[in-house]
């Protein structure tokens, strides 16, 4: 770590704030990948079967003599069993789970940092056991950059920036003098 206390603690501090966005960041895509998951589970439990949703009398709609309703019904079938084949090879369970342990180390990492964070504000100064700490979790931190998102999505980044911005802004913190 520098000698310099207010280096010290913008270093700290702007790693809570990454690490909170972090947090906000992965739970964002966890609920999108969830909601992915349920829609596929719908849309498959619909057309997969077929037999009961085939029965709905806008099947039977015709247009120019055309069965158009059976047409569409047949293609939605279709799809539905392609769906059905490709979506193991999706992985959005495995990418559910990988999200989550990504978003539950954050929030741990973000949880310690906090408390640090809060200490630092009630003591104005960084004691040598936060400093271990804080090194320890930086190691932590380097562990998930491989499981990290490549690239990520960065309207979900500004989003969840702003979020952060508001939640903890800058002029909240202490800083010291010098």
């Amino acid at each position: 770590m520098m000698d310099n206390l207010k280096d010290q603690v913008a270093i700290i501090y702007d790693e809570f704030r990454t690490s909170e966005l972090n947090k906000e960041y992965y739970s964002q895509r966890i609920s999108k990948t969830r909601k992915r998951i349920r829609s596929i589970d719908i849309f498959l439990a619909l057309f997969a079967a077929g037999s009961g949703v085939a029965g709905f009398g806008l099947w039977n709609y015709s247009f120019l003599g055309v069965q158009v309703g059976q047409i569409v019904f047949g293609f939605l079938a279709g799809m539905a069993l392609m769906l059905g084949v490709a979506k193991p090879y999706l992985k959005l369970e495995d990418d559910l789970e990988r999200l989550s342990s990504i978003q539950g180390t954050y929030a741990s990492i973000a949880h310690i940092l906090k408390d640090i964070v809060n200490k630092i504000k009630s003591t104005k100064k960084i004691e040598q056991s936060d400093q271990k700490v804080f090194s320890a979790l930086r190691q932590i931190r380097g562990g998930l950059e491989p499981k990290e998102d490549k690239p990520a999505d960065s309207v979900l980044v500004d989003q969840t920036q702003d979020v952060i911005n508001a939640r903890y802004p800058p002029s909240e913190f202490w800083w010291p003098e010098k």
